[in-house]
C-alpha cells in the first residue's frame, strides 16, 4: 500500500508524462516545420486537403489521433501520420522515465523528501528535459530529411556546456551526489571538443580510404552535442553502440525492406534541404499544418523503390543521427548500470561538479 510520498511521486510522475506528451505535440511543430522554413507559431494547424481548421479536441497529444480522429481527419477523412502520436508518446515516455530517474531518490521517503531541496530536482529535470527533446527532433528530422540543423545543434551544445557550471552555482553542496552522469564542467568541455573531433577524423579517414564520406557533417556536432551534456567518457559507449544499432538496422532494413535505407550520396550531402526535393509533407506545412499532416508512406515508398533500382547494395546507408541520439539515451538512463569496462565510469571524477 503506498503511503503519502509515494502518492506524491506518481502523481507527479502521471504530471510528467501528460507534460512530456503535450511538449511531444509541439515538438511534431518543430520537427516539420523548421527544416522546411516555417514559423512553429503561425499559421495554426489545420488539414492541408480540405484547409479546415483543427480542433482543440482534436489536438489532444496520442488519444486525438488514436480515439478520436483514427488517424484521419475529422472533415475529409485523409489519412494522418501515426508519426504525430509516436512522438509524443516517446516525448512523454521519456519524460516520465527521466522523472523517476532524477527524483525517485528525494522522494524514497518523507524524511529524504523534508530533507531536500526542491532545486535539487527539478532543475536537473529541466535541464536534461530540453536535452532529451533536441534528440527527438533531432532523430525525426534527420530521419525524414536527412539533416541535422545547427540550429538545434549549436544552441544544445552551448547549453550543455554550461550545465555543469550552473550546478557548481546554484545547487546545494552534495546533492548530485550518485547522478549520473557525473559531469564536471571540463569533462564536458572536453567531450564538445573530442565528440565533434573524433567525427571529422572519421569523416576523413573514410574519404582517404574509399574516395566517398562515411557519415555525415551534422554528425559532428550531434556527437558534439552529446559530449557536451554526458561528458568526455561517454563518447566510447555511445560511438560504438550508435554504430551497432545501425548496422543492425540497416540489416534488417535490407531484409525486410522500408525507408530507412537511403542513398549514401543523399545522406553525405551538406546540411541543406534542396529546393526541389522537400517531402510531400512539408508542402501540407506550408499550408499552415503541423499536426494533420498527410500520410506520404505511398509516395516515399515509391521513392525508395526507385533509389534502390539505381543504386547498388553496396551504396546504401542508413541515417547515423538517430542512433546516436539512441545510444546517447540509453547511456543517460541505464550507463551507470553497465559495467565499468562499457560505461567508462572509472573515467568521471566523481563528486566534483
Amino acid at each position: 500500500m503506498m503511503n503519502s510520498i509515494d502518492t506524491i511521486f506518481w502523481l507527479f510522475a502521471g504530471f510528467a508524462f501528460v507534460f512530456g506528451a503535450v511538449v511531444g505535440s509541439f515538438l511534431n511543430v518543430v520537427i516539420y516545420r523548421v527544416p522546411a522554413g516555417l514559423s512553429v507559431v503561425h499559421p495554426p494547424s489545420r488539414c492541408p486537403n480540405c484547409d479546415a481548421s483543427i480542433r482543440w479536441h482534436d489536438n489532444i497529444p496520442i488519444l486525438s489521433w488514436a480515439l478520436f480522429l483514427r488517424g484521419k481527419c475529422r472533415d475529409c477523412g485523409v489519412p494522418i501520420s501515426g508519426q504525430y502520436a509516436m512522438v509524443e508518446a516517446l516525448t512523454g515516455s521519456l519524460t516520465l522515465a527521466l522523472w523517476y530517474k532524477i527524483a525517485h531518490k528525494p522522494f524514497a521517503s518523507m524524511e529524504a523528501f523534508q530533507q531536500t531541496e526542491p532545486i535539487s530536482y527539478l532543475l536537473p529535470f529541466g535541464l536534461y528535459f530540453v536535452f532529451i527533446c533536441l534528440l527527438v527532433v533531432i532523430t525525426f528530422v534527420d530521419l525524414e530529411h536527412l539533416l541535422i540543423p545547427h540550429g538545434f545543434t549549436l544552441p544544445g551544445i552551448a547549453l550543455g556546456i554550461g550545465v555543469p557550471f550552473l550546478f557548481n552555482a546554484v545547487m546545494p553542496p552534495g546533492s548530485l551526489v550518485g547522478f549520473w552522469p557525473p559531469v564536471t564542467p571540463m569533462e564536458s568541455i572536453i567531450g564538445a571538443v573530442a565528440g565533434g573531433v573524433t567525427v571529422i577524423a572519421i569523416f576523413y579517414g573514410y574519404f582517404a580510404l574509399r574516395g566517398v564520406p562515411g557519415i555525415g557533417g551534422g554528425d559532428v556536432t550531434l556527437m558534439a552535442l552529446v559530449g557536451a551534456w554526458l561528458g568526455w567518457p561517454s563518447l566510447v559507449f555511445v560511438f560504438f553502440a550508435a554504430s551497432m544499432q545501425g548496422v543492425i538496422a540497416a540489416g534488417l532494413a535490407m531484409l525486410f525492406g522500408g525507408g530507412l535505407l537511403r542513398d549514401s550520396a543523399t545522406i553525405f550531402e551538406e546540411d541543406e534541404l534542396p529546393s526541389d526535393a522537400a517531402p510531400a509533407q512539408d508542402d501540407a506545412l506550408a499550408q499552415g499544418d503541423a499536426r494533420a499532416a498527410l500520410d506520404s508512406a505511398e509516395d516515399k515508398d515509391t521513392a525508395d523503390e526507385s533509389i534502390d533500382d539505381e543504386v547498388e547494395a553496396g551504396a546504401l546507408a542508413v541515417p547515423f543521427g538517430p542512433f546516436i541520439a539512441l545510444a546517447a539515451l540509453e547511456f543517460f538512463f541505464v550507463g551507470n548500470l553497465l559495467p565499468s569496462a562499457f560505461s567508462m565510469s572509472y573515467l568521471y571524477k566523481y563528486g566534483f561538479w
